[in-house]
């Protein structure tokens, strides 16, 4: 081997022991090779000087080497090679090596970590590491950590002098963006909403809040500081700008011509919705950028915000819809009838329109048409009654004044309360005139009777007689005869005089029931029942005897039926 092989030996051993990467079959085969010859190379020098005396021996002692001993070598390292069979292949077979052949890389490994050659890096790794550790914590004694926010405000490596100082110039030039599709931006400027805010005090406790020495290990929470500022601005002022916004704008006019849309079906008012789903709501707008801009935030994303919908995103849209469907939730059950009787959307869903504006209209003229049906359930007023007499026998009258009267034009303007309050409610119907009770007999157990062929009257209060006698009725064979029927006491009155063609006729009595027909006392009859009556009856009246009338006036009410037959 001449002294070039044996230098390309010796820096490739010093460059496999630098790396730490020596292939571990390579150096055997270089091991043998060295050994076949004869050189006896030290791998566990310290330093580098020794190493090369090293290769300079070696050297030396090649070139006085014989060539007879190079041949030996030669054969000697045949030989090793036959013996391997194959374990000390190359590294590109893939193929381990043995425990054996791999010591001499792990000493020359170990050669390196002696020599403590892998320090000088590494001190200067970490040297360099403590310098900007040290510089970043004197640096950050005086200025906030880099991320830092107080509220919404960068101030990221400033003092608190310059974060003031930055962040009051910010407010003077506040104004808050909307982010929109298609990257499309417009913002309200602070002037225009009349913001303004009062004074940032010194931020140097908020400073004190950051730990200089902890600074490379912050956390979000360190980085992020509340702001103690008080904000004012004109909000009617914030909403009427925010309808003026183009993307308002485009709602308004996406959601022109489309009350026709709006549809009733299963019990809900709903629209087909044909929009771009590019509507949005001012009203929704407001209320979430309201509180935004109190907080000193600078903007908003309408996507993210979930702000864009389809046409039932829209404010009047929305507005109607919901005012439908308050109405639709309405429910009228009339009481005080035999029959239930209710009144709901299902029927009342035709009485509503919706305009081309999108204003809701009940027709007035359907709801006449069912208060006259309702009208013509719950009135009594002349229909025939069956009614049991004091006699014992049960006859039908009819005709009178008494019974209960629907108050059409009330009980119209009730259904429409009850419809646009949205209501649902149990009532009866509003009345003009009531009766005792409901149902066939509505006379109940409190009334007058008067039975004209009989000549005689019966007063009954809560079903007990409290009043008993003959009395005289209108003379039918002068046209004068007392009407039948069922009437109620108008009112009672005393000492009045009673006129009429031809005759006044002074009271101490008076209990109309029928208009100008009535109970009174009769001072100038000497008698009472029988047959007077057909010849010498009244002009209509029931005649009393003075006693009886002042009986009857004592207990008589308003309002009780008064049953003549």
């Amino acid at each position: 081997m001449d002294n070039n092989e044996a230098e390309n030996i010796r820096e490739n051993v010093d460059a496999e022991a630098k790396d730490e990467s020596v292939n571990a079959e390579e150096a055997t085969e270089i091991n043998a090779e060295a050994q076949n010859n004869g050189e006896d190379t030290e791998t566990e020098s310290s330093t580098e000087t020794e190493n090369e005396a090293e290769a300079e021996n070696n050297a030396e002692a090649e070139s006085e080497a014989e060539p007879e001993e190079s041949a030996e070598g030669a054969d000697d390292n045949s030989e090793n090679n036959e013996n391997t069979d194959g374990e000390n292949a190359p590294a590109e077979t893939g193929e381990e090596n043995t425990g054996e052949n791999k010591t001499p890389v792990f000493k020359k490994i170990g050669a390196f970590v002696k020599s403590k050659k892998f320090l000088i890096p590494l001190c200067s790794v970490f040297g360099a590491a403590a310098l900007v550790y040290l510089g970043g914590a004197l640096f950050y004694s005086g200025h906030f950590y880099i991320g830092t926010h107080i509220g919404s405000f960068d101030v990221s490596n400033l003092t608190p002098a310059e974060a003031r100082d930055k962040i009051q110039t910010e407010l003077d030039n506040f104004g808050f963006t909307f982010y929109e599709k298609n990257d499309k931006q417009e913002t309200i400027s602070g002037g225009e909403i009349g913001f303004s805010n009062s004074p940032i005090g010194e931020l140097d406790s908020l400073k004190a809040q950051q730990n200089p020495f902890v600074w490379p290990f912050a956390d979000k929470k360190a980085k992020n500081l509340p702001i103690d500022i008080e904000v004012s601005y004109n909000e009617d002022a914030l909403y009427n700008r925010i309808s003026e916004m183009e993307f308002m704008a485009a709602t308004r006019e996406a959601a022109k011509g489309k009350a026709q849309n709006i549809q009733y079906a299963d019990g809900a008012y709903t629209i087909t919705d044909d929009s771009d789903k590019n509507i949005v709501s001012l009203n929704d707008v407001f209320y979430r950028v309201k509180p935004k801009i109190y907080d000193l935030y600078k903007g908003m994303s309408l996507e993210k915000e979930g702000c864009y919908g389809g046409l039932e995103n829209d404010d009047t849209i929305k507005g109607v819809l919901n005012l439908l469907n308050k109405y639709i939730a309405s429910k009228i059950t009339y009481g005080g009838s035999t029959t239930s009787r209710v009144l709901d959307g299902s029927t009342f869903k035709d009485w509503i329109t919706v305009g081309d504006d999108y204003s809701v209209t009940i027709s007035s003229d359907k709801v006449t048409e069912y208060v006259d049906d309702v009208s013509m359930e719950y009135n009594t007023v002349g229909r025939n009654r069956t009614f049991k007499t004091t006699g014992g026998s049960e006859i039908t009258v009819s005709g009178g004044n008494y019974g209960w009267v629907v108050n059409k034009k009330k009980e119209a303007a009730e259904i429409i309360n009850n419809i646009t309050g949205g209501e649902a409610v149990e009532r009866e119907p509003v009345y003009s005139q009531k009766a005792a009770a409901h149902g066939a007999s509505d006379v109940a157990n409190t009334y007058v009777e008067v039975s004209i062929g009989g000549q005689h009257m019966w007063y009954y209060k809560d079903g007990n007689l409290l009043v008993s006698s003959d009395v005289v009725t209108g003379n039918p064979n002068v046209g004068h005869g007392t009407p039948g029927g069922v009437y109620t006491v108008a009112y009672k009155a005393r000492n009045v005089v009673l006129k009429g063609q031809g005759y006044e006729s002074p009271v101490s009595y008076w209990m109309p029931f029928n208009g100008g027909i009535g109970l009174h006392d009769a001072t100038w009859r000497g008698a009472f029942g029988g047959s007077i009556y057909r010849g010498g009856g009244s002009h209509g009246c029931v005649n009393l005897p003075p006693s009886v009338a002042q009986q009857l006036y004592g207990v008589i009410s308003e309002g009780d039926p008064v049953v003549v037959y």
